[in-house]
This record gives C-alpha cells, structure tokens and sequence, in this order.
C-alpha cells in the first residue's frame, strides 16, 4: 500500500502529508527554496513570523506561479502576540507578507507569552533581571481569539505547536474549535509515541519539525546514525528519505528543510518501508530532545533535567548583561 499523500484534518480540510519547512532559511534563498519546491509538486509551505522570511516565502510563491488554491500554506502565532488584542494584527502581517487573503491553519507557536514592546522585538528581554520578559496571558484568551478570527474566514484550522498533553488539555474543554494539529520536534531520536497515540485519539493531527533531527546545538544527529545510513543503503533510498517516509507511515504530516534544489526534489519521495526497517527506526529513539528552550525559566514539555533551566538561564542573563556593557 503507498504512503498517504494527505490527511484529513478534523475541520475536514486535507493537508498535504510532506511539506516544506522554512525555519532557519536565509531571506535570500528562502525565496527560491519556496518557488524551487511548490514547482517541483510541493503543496505545502511552513512558515511562521518568528522566522523572519514571511516576506520572501510570499515573493517564492508568486514566482512559482502555482495557485493559492492548490497548495496549503501554514503560519505561527509568535509569543509577543497572545493578548486577545494583539492576535488579529499578527494574523494580517502574515496575510500581507505572504501575499494571501487566507491561512489554511495558524498555529500558536509556543505555549509561552513575551511582553509586546514593539512589532519587531521577537526576544524582549526583562530591564531589570535581564531574562525573558515573560507575562502571563491564559492559553484560552489566545485560543479564543483566535477562534474569532476563524469565523471571519482569514483563517481555516487553528492548531499548537510545542505544546504537551498538558498544555493542550488547558484550552481542550473550553475550545469552541478544537486543535487540528499539534506540531511538534520529532526524529528517530526523539519518537514522542504517548504524545502522537494521545493527539491522534483525541483527532488532532501531530506535524513533525526536525524529522532529520536539530544540529542548532551541535550535537550529533539523528540522520547521521550508521544504523540509518546502513538501512538506506540496503534499500537504495537516502537517509532522509527513509525517515520522512518512516514519519508519514506513522499518520504524521512530515516537514522537510532545504535550499538545495535537488536535496529539495529528492525529499518529496516518500515510499512505504518494509516492516522490518520500518521498527529498525522505532528502535532508535532515545527520548532525547534538542529543541529545548530553557533559557526562559520554563519546563515547557515537563522534562527538563535538574539543574538545567537554571543554569540556562544564568547564562542567558549573563549574555544579556554583557551585551549592554555590564559585568556579568
């Protein structure tokens, strides 16, 4: 049996099962990534304000001349925009810089609220502590707004990103619309089945960011692994090849990142794996996380180790006061 192409949403809309990530992109070869992918039978484009590139995505989308109709396109939330009065303003600059009167689903970026000082400001720092500037906004006054949007026809799904069970069973009871996706980290390292059995029961779709696993730390990654690379020899696939297609054989909407035409090309060829090499994959995962973004303070997903959310963020204070010329 092939690879599903797409699956349905529990708006009953389909999303397209690959797509084209755009988190870490340069502006200046995000452009021709997103023209180079939607021409080469992409149908799905990730993208979020946090990135910084929503402007050139849109410009690669006009290029590639492919209609908004036939291509699914995503957007984020980003933390200094939670407050109910803020979120619609967020989901018009995305519409402009995109070039599109409507998002096939926004998602809220992270279950995390920063201090708005200005538009442009994505990390504000806190004068004083020189941490995060974090405030307390409930997920649901976001969600709601959210929901309103909906209504007025901007948006189609509304979903979450990085959230835990937690988090999602925060606004769950009170959500007029429920979550479609959850998108979240994912690789061979880093499976999260009780969170994918957990979204899947309750209908929500999980998206997988990082399917390859994250170098932004330096540590080793999953698509290295010798077990993978042996795997996609015997098989006569690449090592990426052969996860995305493990991720979408697991029912997960798989988000692929590059610039480079051919590695572009190449990502979009899924295939249904072989049962055995199929757990050969499921046997790699060692629950280890690399997106992490401790220096907040915060125990977003609930797992982080002793000692590590302060020591994160005493040298993030550190930073910060070095950065203005104070002693650390």
């Amino acid at each position: 049996m092939p690879l599903a192409e797409s699956f349905k949403l529990n708006t009953g809309y389909t999303i397209p099962a690959v797509g084209l990530g755009t988190w870490q992109s340069k502006p200046n070869e995000v452009k021709n990534a997103v023209e180079v992918a939607l021409k080469s039978g992409y149908r799905h484009i990730d993208a979020a304000a946090v990135y910084d590139n929503e402007k050139e995505v849109g410009e690669g989308i006009k290029a590639s001349g492919v209609p908004r109709k036939d291509f699914f396109l995503t957007s984020k939330l980003w933390n200094t925009h939670h407050k109910a009065e803020d979120v619609e303003a967020a989901v018009d600059a995305s519409l402009a810089d995109l070039q599109t009167d409507y998002l096939d689903l926004y998602l809220i970026h992270w279950p995390v609220s920063f201090r708005r000082k200005n538009n442009d400001e994505r990390f504000p720092i806190d004068e004083e502590t020189f941490g995060a500037d974090l405030i307390d906004v409930p997920l649901i006054e976001t969600w709601r707004a959210l929901e309103a949007i909906v209504k007025k026809g901007k948006i189609r799904s509304i979903g979450v990103s990085n959230f835990s069970v937690a988090k999602i069973e925060e606004i769950w009871d009170a959500a007029e619309i429920k979550p479609a996706v959850n998108q979240v980290e994912l690789h061979p390292y880093f499976a999260q089945p009780d969170l994918v059995k957990w979204s899947q029961d309750k209908g929500i779709l999980v998206s997988a960011y990082s399917p390859l696993g994250n170098n932004i730390y330096g540590e080793p990654k999953a698509i290295d692994d010798p077990i993978l690379i042996e795997l996609a020899n015997k098989l006569g696939k690449t090592p990426a090849q052969v996860v995305l297609s493990w991720v979408v054989q697991r029912g997960i909407v798989v988000l692929t990142k590059s610039v480079t035409p051919a590695r572009i090309k190449s990502n979009l060829e899924v295939f249904e794996l072989p049962q055995d090499a199929f757990e050969k994959v499921n046997s790699l995962d060692r629950n280890h996380r690399y997106n992490l973004p401790a220096r907040l303070g915060i125990d977003i997903f609930g797992d982080a180790k002793p000692g590590q959310l302060e020591t994160a963020v005493a040298e993030f204070k550190k930073k910060n006061r070095l950065a203005r010329g104070l002693e650390a």
